[in-house]
């Protein structure tokens, strides 16, 4: 065993608790007084490691939903998470938490690169009695917020602060409808969630002021679960969290329970939290091998060269912490086995890792792990070839195909999309993004508009900045009358700086969302889908992607170049921002030159406190001209240095940018365009 694997090995999961736990257990039960000591993230009970006579434990994935902790105030509550994951399942729950005049969060797990929870706090009326906040480590991978007050403050809101300053970005939203949760477990279906309202098992669901409590309900049952009480309220039923384990399923009447169980489709695996299990931090040239995801001791684990690195939870829950242990490897090959804690608990598994961008394998799928995976995901894992892995261009692609797929069919945004969807409620619109393009090249404008035009998953208006350059131009005309989303044209003014042209676009745009496209690069038909996604996994204020692929015009050559990508950056390429409205407007919009405008915004956001984020790179092909047909001047032989990891002869364009599947997707399509 090399010493890669053996240091994964001694700082795997598979251990009982996270290593540092029991230290950090200790120093958390220090002092005396009356404490709570809630927990979540740990299968078994932490309670026979407490010894404190005036210590009660309470397991936060387990406790019922109807009645709050504790009763009345107490001197100190502890929320004692496994892993950030954890710790955003438990912010659902925050009403559940009594009052306190000292209140800690932990996180026993965090990944190596984490950054400290730098926590503001919110602007709760109760904060005024603030009197210390300390955040502070124990060990590698432990992180505690401690809060003391003059007077006893909730206990839930310092844990949804907590949670956000280990979360950073813009401040979760989420989906439509309103929720209600019932019944044990029942926060996997509806993570870090503090505007959902908590319900007996049975109902009904207690009222908001002068509003029903919620849109719609979820609550998790079992053998024996009375019917639900609200008669106002509709409700979706889902299996408690030991309904589906193949030891019920397989006793004696277990296929009466099958029966009642409908697990026909993905709605019946709970989401993935999008914001804390995502491609962040994928590895683009992996340091380990292929291993395999199989059963042992009751469990999935991931096992390399007979190594466990991971023991995911009971639940099939997948956190941030086992991805992060899982990015140096080349991939992971599915062995579908029975012999586990059940179905669900497996394609939640595999819907996880599959949202996090880890590169899936496999045999046939099995027909009780299909219709919960869902036919596009299924597709993915077993249809992918050996080579396709060993290969690290192709690997990626996989990669991506993957993520794309679970984080749109298995988040928590679209699952919650489908329930509102069968219970009749109606349906949120899509945000509408609004595509910049300025151009001063009439030759361009065909193949500009069609590389829009392209895009898919999105609601999409384009504005049309002529930079000089005549509306009523044939080639300019013709194109903007085959454009088949609203355009909006825009005649600047040819003295004026292109960072001006593109702020009088901008103020023409109707969107929630800006993004700037150049005229004369490639752009694969989910550019923009991938950024939006990338915008609601990350909390980030801008997204884009790098110049990782380009094309060099003057010697017929594609090179790919090396980028850390799925990573927080400074800088992205400029033919692909992605922000808020908001945002854009917050800094002032683009500066009024000629020359770096794009680099300009980027360092605007950095200096306002906003964070950028690059996504990956195989969506966008940068096209490079000789220096006198660019605003950027770079030689040829920029490309070509020891950033460049290979090079295709003439145009190369990867899998996902679907050559071919429409106008203007191979070079020298556009009209006039120079060769």
């Amino acid at each position: 065993m090399d010493d890669t694997v053996g240091a994964l090995a001694r700082s795997t999961a598979a251990e009982r608790l996270p290593a540092g736990t029991e230290a950090l257990l200790s120093a958390l039960l220090t002092g005396s007084g009356e404490l709570l000591l809630c927990s979540t993230g740990f299968d078994g009970d932490l309670g026979e490691r407490v010894t404190r006579p005036d210590t009660a434990v309470a397991d936060l994935d387990a406790v019922p939903t109807g009645a709050v902790l504790g009763g009345g105030p107490v001197a100190r509550v502890v929320v004692l998470a496994r892993t950030v994951t954890d710790l955003r399942r438990a912010v659902t729950l925050h009403t559940l938490l009594p009052k306190a005049a000292r209140v800690t969060v932990a996180v026993a797990d965090t990944p190596p690169l984490r950054h400290a929870p730098l926590a503001s706090p919110s602007p709760h009326a109760n904060w005024r009695t603030l009197q210390d906040w300390r955040i502070g480590r124990v060990g590698d991978r432990s992180w505690t917020v401690e809060a003391r007050f003059t007077a006893p403050m909730q206990a839930g809101q310092v844990l949804i602060a907590a949670a956000r300053a280990f979360t950073p970005g813009r401040p979760d939203t989420m989906p439509q409808p309103v929720a209600a949760l019932a019944g044990a477990g029942a926060a996997h279906w509806r993570p870090a969630d503090p505007n959902a309202t908590l319900a007996d098992v049975d109902g009904p669901v207690p009222p908001r002021h002068a509003a029903p409590g919620c849109d719609l309900a979820l609550r998790t049952v079992d053998a024996g679960s009375r019917e639900w009480t609200d008669p106002d309220v509709p409700a979706i039923e889902r299996p408690g969290p030991a309904a589906t384990s193949w030891t019920r399923l397989g006793r004696p009447g277990g296929h009466r329970l099958s029966a009642d169980l409908d697990l026909s489709g993905p709605s019946a695996v709970p989401p993935v939290d999008e914001r804390s299990v995502n491609p962040t931090g994928f590895a683009a040239a992996p340091e380990l091998g292929v291993a395999r995801l199989t059963q042992r001791e009751g469990r999935w684990q991931v096992v390399l060269d007979g190594v466990g690195m991971v023991a995911f939870a009971a639940s099939g829950c997948v956190t941030d912490a086992d991805v992060a242990r899982l990015r140096p490897l080349r991939g992971i090959t599915v062995e579908w086995r029975p012999a586990h804690t059940g179905p669900v608990a497996a394609a939640r598994v595999v819907t996880g890792l599959a949202a996090a961008g880890v590169p899936l394998s496999g045999p046939a799928v099995p027909v009780w792990a299909a219709p919960l995976l869902g036919e596009r995901l299924t597709g993915l894992v077993q249809d992918v070839r050996p080579e396709d892995l060993a290969d690290d261009f192709r690997r990626q692609e996989h990669s991506i195909a993957l993520r794309r797929c679970a984080l749109r069919v298995h988040g928590n945004r679209a699952r919650w999309a489908e329930f509102a969807l069968r219970a009749g409620l109606p349906a949120a619109a899509p945000p509408r993004v609004s595509v910049l393009l300025a151009t001063r090249r009439p030759h361009m404008v065909g193949f500009a508009l069609s590389q829009v035009a392209r895009q898919r998953g999105v609601d999409l208006e384009l504005v049309l900045a002529l930079h000089g350059v005549p509306a009523d131009l044939p080639e300019v005309a013709d194109a903007v009358a085959r454009f088949p989303h609203p355009v909006t044209v825009y005649e600047a003014d040819p003295g004026l700086p292109f960072g001006a042209v593109l702020n009088g676009a901008a103020a023409r745009a109707s969107g929630a969302f800006l993004s700037k496209m150049d005229d004369d690069d490639w752009y694969g038909p989910d550019h923009l889908a991938d950024l939006h996604l990338a915008h609601l996994y990350t909390g980030a204020d801008l997204t884009g992607a790098p110049a990782e692929i380009v094309y060099l015009e003057q010697i017929d050559t594609t090179v790919q170049r090396r980028w850390n990508t799925e990573t927080w950056q400074d800088f992205v390429a400029g033919g692909t921002l992605f922000l808020p409205r908001n945002v854009f407007e917050g800094v002032g919009g683009f500066r009024p030159v000629g020359l770096t405008e794009d680099g300009q915004l980027l360092e605007a956001v950095r200096q306002a406190g906003g964070r950028i984020y690059q996504a990956h790179g195989f969506g966008y092909i940068l096209r490079r001209q000789t220096s006198s047909g660019h605003t950027w001047k770079a030689p040829v032989t920029t490309f070509l240095d020891h950033r460049t990891v290979r090079q295709w002869r003439g145009f190369h364009a990867g899998r996902l940018m679907e050559p071919g599947t429409g106008p203007g997707t191979e070079p020298g399509t556009e009209p006039g365009a120079p060769r």
